[in-house]
């Protein structure tokens, strides 16, 4: 009874795209990006690419945009299938513009002490820097951007 019951999960399952284009529903295929408000462009710039290493990719504002919006990503492949991250600067800030949101960013590397070592060396405030020794199937230390956005820097490991 189990065994049926799982077999009958997985071809439901291994159905689910197909029927969903059927019935034309949109085929979802992954998470497409993140934006943040920033209050310096010039300092966010500074942790997400020389920190980080993150590239642009393109500018998404034009002239005479009330702010200025570039897009990012770590390959600087516009056609990549890998998130974006989209900083945003208004020129002229209303009250709730160019603050944290209290957004907190996950980012994959492969090692976490090392990334986080390199945002410190750039001059960002860290959080938690894991261990040399630290064991488990996830590794992370805790950096903060130039506008003090929680960075997680995640090392998956398998076991």
């Amino acid at each position: 009874m189990k065994r049926a019951a799982i077999i009958g999960l997985s071809a439901l399952l291994a159905t689910a795209p197909v029927y969903a284009q059927t019935q034309g529903q949109p085929t979802i295929s992954g998470f497409g990006f993140l934006s943040l408000e920033v209050a310096d462009m010039a300092r966010a710039r500074s942790f997400y690419v020389d920190a980080l290493g993150m590239k642009p990719v393109f500018t998404i504002s034009k002239p005479g945009d009330p702010a200025e919006k570039i897009a990012f990503n770590f390959s600087g492949d516009l056609r990549s299938s890998e998130p974006l991250l989209i900083l945003i600067h208004y020129e002229k800030p209303n009250a709730t513009q160019n603050r944290s949101t209290g957004a907190k960013v996950g980012i994959r590397v492969s090692d976490s002490r090392a990334a986080a070592l390199r945002v410190q060396k750039a001059g960002f405030p860290i959080v938690r820097i894991a261990a040399a020794d630290e064991k488990g199937p996830v590794i992370n230390s805790v950096v903060r951007d130039a506008d003090g956005v929680i960075v997680e820097l995640v090392q998956l490991r398998s076991q």
